[in-house]
C-alpha cells in the first residue's frame, strides 16, 4: 500500500507564476526585474501579503540574486512590498488611504489637464483618443483585464503628452501602482460603463471646446475608480491591510 502522507498542519503555498514580459533594449537587469515585478503586483498575478521567494522568481526572470535584491530593495522603498528580517519579502497589501491620496493627486492635475486640453488638442490627437476607445472597448468584450488597464492608462497618459506635461506624467507614474492594482480589481468585480463612458465624453467636451464640462468629466471620472471600494473588499478581504 502507497505510504500516506503526514498533515504536518502547514498551509500549502502556491509557486508564484509571473507573466515574463520582454526586456527592452538597454534595460539594466535591475530596472528589468522592477517594471516586471510592478507589473505582476498591479495586475495581482503577485497576490497581495504573497511571499517573494528569491531563487524561483529570479530564476523565471533569467537573472542573478544581486539585481533582484536590488529591484526589491527599490520596491520596497516604494511601499510595494514589506521585507521582514529573517522572514522573507512579501507583496504589500492594499493600503486605502495610500490609493486615496493617490487618486485625489490625479484629479487636481487631470482637471487641470482637461481645460488645457481644450486650447491645445488638434483634431488628430483627438482622433488618437477615439481610436483608444474603440480598441479598449474590444478587450473589455474579451474580459482581457491586463489589456484594459493598459489602454485605460495609455489613454491618461496621451493627456500629459498632448498638453507637453510629460514630467507630471513621470512623477505620477511612479506612485501609480498603488491605485492601479485597486483598478484592475474594480474591473475583476464590476462593469467599467461608466469608465468608458466618462472617457467618450471627456473627449466630446474637449471637441467642442467646453472647458466646463471638461473639468467636471474629468472629476467624476477619477472618482469612479474608488466608488467601487467596497465591493472589492467584499470579494477580496484578504487583500486589504
Amino acid at each position: 500500500m502507497p505510504k500516506k502522507r503526514r498533515n504536518t498542519g502547514r498551509k500549502y503555498r502556491r509557486r508564484p507564476m509571473l507573466t515574463i514580459m520582454e526586456r527592452k533594449k538597454g534595460e539594466s537587469a535591475r530596472d528589468y526585474v522592477t517594471r516586471v515585478l510592478i507589473d505582476n503586483i498591479v495586475n495581482v498575478h503577485l497576490e497581495p501579503g504573497e511571499k517573494l521567494l528569491e531563487n524561483d522568481l529570479s530564476g523565471q526572470l533569467g537573472v542573478s540574486r544581486t539585481p533582484y535584491r536590488e529591484a526589491v530593495l527599490a520596491l520596497a522603498e516604494r511601499q510595494l512590498v514589506h521585507i521582514r528580517p529573517k522572514k522573507g519579502t512579501y507583496v504589500s497589501h492594499i493600503d486605502l488611504k495610500l490609493v486615496e491620496e493617490v487618486r485625489h493627486l490625479r484629479s487636481i492635475v487631470e482637471t487641470e489637464l482637461a481645460v488645457m486640453a481644450c486650447d491645445l488638442l488638434t483634431e488628430e490627437d483627438l482622433d488618437v483618443l477615439r481610436e483608444n476607445i474603440a480598441i479598449w472597448k474590444m478587450y473589455m468584450e474579451r474580459k482581457q483585464t491586463d489589456k484594459i488597464l493598459q489602454f485605460d492608462k495609455e489613454f491618461h497618459r496621451h493627456f500629459y503628452e498632448m498638453c507637453d506635461r510629460n514630467y507630471w506624467y513621470t512623477l505620477l507614474e511612479s506612485l501609480s501602482p498603488h491605485f492601479d492594482r485597486t483598478t484592475v480589481l474594480s474591473f475583476r468585480c464590476r462593469p467599467v460603463n461608466g469608465i468608458v463612458s466618462d472617457h467618450e465624453e471627456l473627449v466630446d467636451a474637449i471637441a467642442a471646446r467646453d472647458r466646463g464640462r471638461a473639468a467636471e468629466t474629468a472629476r467624476r471620472h477619477m472618482l469612479r475608480y474608488t466608488e467601487n471600494i467596497d465591493t472589492i473588499r467584499q470579494a477580496f478581504p484578504e487583500y486589504f491591510a
